[in-house]
């Protein structure tokens, strides 16, 4: 049986979520940290106002930077099946 050739397009889009996948997850980790930096060094008195919205803004847009690489991965997983369908 003829394998048919995979097409260029999903072999470069299949790369690039590959690297943006990976570039979220490690953006996802270094917001973690930073998170747990300003948790643990900042005391509580100056926890307040702008310092507490701020806190709690970072450790909000870490959980959407892990889902955004979560939903990542489904997008390459179907872009395997798209890939696997043209063979």
């Amino acid at each position: 049986m003829k394998q048919v050739p995979s097409h260029p397009a999903l072999e470069a889009a299949r790369s690039r979520t590959d690297q943006v996948q990976q570039d979220l997850e490690v953006a996802s980790a270094e917001l973690g940290l930073t998170h747990g930096a300003l948790e643990r060094e900042l005391p509580p008195d100056v926890k307040k106002g702008d310092v507490a919205w701020a806190i709690r803004q970072n450790k909000a847009l870490e959980r959407k930077v892990q889902q955004a690489a979560e939903e990542l991965e489904e997008v390459t997983e179907l872009l395997d099946q798209a890939k696997g369908a043209r063979r």
